[in-house]
C-alpha cells in the first residue's frame, strides 16, 4: 500500500514534469501558424499526456493539481508567457482538480483503462477553458461569440486532450522499462 504522502521522489517527479508540461506551451507558442493559437494543436496533447502520466506514476489524489499549479507557476514566471498571467494559476489547478477528482470517484479497475484516460483528458481543461474565456473578455476585451468559444476552443481542446488520453497508456508501457532501470540505477 502507498503512503497518502508525497515522497521527496514524488514531489521531484511531479516538478520535472510541471517544468516539462509548462516549456511545451512556452516553446510551441513561437511556431509561425495561419491562426492564433494553433500551436494548441500540439501543447494540448503534448500537456495532457504528461500531467496524467505523472498521476499514473504518482498515483496519489494530488499529483495532478499539485503537477498543474507548478506548471502555472513556471508558466507565469518565464518570459512569453500567457497573456493574462494571473489567470493562468487557477485554470490549471482546476484541470489537475479535475483529473484528481475523476480518478478518486472511480473504481481501480476502470483507473488503469484506456477510457478512464480518455474522458479525464476530455473533461480537464473544460473548467479551465470557461475561467480563460470569462477573462478574456472581463480583462482583455476579446469578445469571442459563444458558439465559436465552445466549437472553436473548447470543442477542439478536449477533443485533443481526450486523444492523447486514449494514447497514453502506451507511452506509459513504453516508458515503463527505462524508469524501471533508472531507478535501479539509483537504488545501487
Amino acid at each position: 500500500m502507498k503512503e497518502p504522502y508525497f515522497s521527496s521522489k514524488d514531489l521531484a517527479l511531479m516538478a520535472i514534469f510541471a517544468s516539462l508540461s509548462s516549456l511545451v506551451g512556452l516553446t510551441t507558442a513561437f511556431i509561425p501558424a495561419p491562426l492564433p493559437g494553433l500551436y494548441g494543436v500540439i501543447a494540448i496533447p503534448v500537456g495532457t499526456i504528461i500531467v496524467l502520466t505523472i498521476r499514473a506514476i504518482v498515483g496519489k489524489t494530488g499529483a495532478a493539481t499539485f503537477t498543474q499549479f507548478v506548471s502555472g507557476v513556471i508558466s507565469t514566471i518565464l518570459p512569453g508567457g500567457p497573456p493574462v498571467i494571473w489567470i493562468i494559476i487557477p485554470s490549471w489547478v482546476l484541470g489537475g482538480i479535475v483529473i484528481d477528482l475523476f480518478f478518486h470517484v472511480t473504481h481501480k479497475e476502470i483507473q488503469d483503462s484506456r477510457v478512464a484516460d480518455g474522458i479525464a483528458g476530455l473533461i480537464y481543461n473544460i473548467p479551465g477553458d470557461i475561467l480563460l474565456y470569462w477573462a478574456f473578455i472581463m480583462f482583455l476585451g476579446w469578445a469571442w461569440s459563444l458558439p465559436l468559444f465552445l466549437y472553436g476552443f473548447l470543442a477542439i481542446h478536449a477533443i485533443l486532450g481526450g486523444l492523447a488520453g486514449v494514447y497514453m497508456p502506451s507511452l506509459l508501457n513504453r516508458l515503463s522499462p527505462v524508469v524501471d532501470m533508472a531507478f535501479e540505477r539509483s537504488k545501487q
